[in-house]
């Protein structure tokens, strides 16, 4: 596909020729030009001299557009020609939120979207396969309006095809861990980097929040669906089930076909009660007293863990031992 400023050059040179072919005229208008020159030598410097004038406006048009050199046409494109990534990070539950609905709002609004896509043609037919902008591609098709989009016209790797969706995705509204994961471990089964830590050089990410969704998104199915979305579990969330998945897969599974089953939605909090098989979390925190009143409290978290707070001053070194050891206790009986 021709660059927008190869067309323009190439029409510029067109100008050049048919300004050369006037100029030659000589039936120019007098009001506007010097009267033609008497003898032959007369006249070939004052053509010449017009074919300068010429040449140089051209040059400073050219000049002009130089700035335009390598820019990508936009065009409105049917949305319904452009398929989805293949790296395509943003899961189909992320077109069900009140931000995507606020977005989606503000492209009804404008009559279209004003930041465009970016897509490839496919070599194949009059296709398109979008590169980033799956949100506004989303929001232009459910709205039936035509998309505005920059069209690459040269060559892209997959490898630059991922790190291009990545980047502009993380400086948009931020992925959930669940679907960077899974846009991190398409990248590694596709073999573009070697390890998580190549993977994070690469795209400018701690290591360690690679890993963190890495572990979102190796959850096994079954334990996603137990969830109302999947955008909703948390790194903290899949630590812990994941732990008590290694002590007992089985186990785990059978909970999460259970709540796969149920009817109506749960807090997040309470599915992963239900996979952990502990007891759905409390309105809030519980008071712990004794004898000479109160001493602290206890809730559970999102993630399931049960938390003691004792109150400042009433714990030293040997205290939080023999409460260490009670516990300690409690769990081997």
């Amino acid at each position: 596909m021709a660059t927008f400023n190869k067309r323009i050059f190439d029409t510029t040179q067109v100008i050049e020729e048919k300004m050369a072919e006037k100029a030659l005229q000589s039936d120019l208008d007098v009001a506007h030009v010097p009267g033609p020159a008497r003898t032959a030598p007369g006249r070939m410097l004052q053509t010449n001299g017009q074919i300068v004038d010429l040449q140089e406006e051209l040059a400073d048009l050219r000049a002009k557009l130089s700035k335009w050199d390598g820019s990508m046409p936009t065009s409105l494109l049917d949305p319904k020609t452009i398929a989805r990534s293949r790296f395509a990070n943003r899961h189909m539950k992320a077109f069900q939120t009140a931000d995507f609905a606020r977005l989606k709002d503000s492209i009804a609004l404008a009559g279209g979207n004003v930041q465009p896509i970016l897509v490839v043609k496919k070599t194949d037919d009059e296709s398109y396969e979008l590169v980033f902008g799956h949100r506004r591609h989303q929001a232009c098709l459910e709205l039936g309006l035509p998309v505005l989009a920059l069209i690459w016209d040269k060559p892209l790797s997959a490898e630059g095809h991922f790190l291009a969706m990545e980047r502009e995705n993380r400086e948009r509204t931020d992925l959930s861990a669940y679907e960077a994961g899974t846009s991190y471990q398409a990248a590694l089964n596709e073999g573009f980097y070697r390890s998580e830590r190549q993977l994070a050089e690469a795209i400018g990410v701690h290591r360690r929040w690679i890993g963190k969704c890495l572990k979102v998104a190796r959850l096994p199915p079954a334990i996603v669906e137990a969830f109302d979305s999947p955008l909703d579990i948390k790194p903290a969330h899949a630590e812990v089930i994941q732990a008590a998945l290694d002590e007992n897969s089985k186990a785990v599974l059978k909970r999460a076909e259970k709540l796969r089953q149920r009817q109506g939605k749960l807090r997040v909090s309470a599915v992963v009660a239900g996979l952990l098989g502990s007891e759905v979390e409390g309105s809030g925190p519980r008071k712990m007293t004794s004898a000479a009143g109160s001493f602290g409290s206890w809730r559970r978290d999102s993630a399931g863990r049960t938390i003691f707070t004792v109150d400042p001053g009433l714990v030293d070194d040997a205290k939080a031992e023999a409460i260490a050891a009670a516990i300690s206790k409690v769990f081997s009986s």
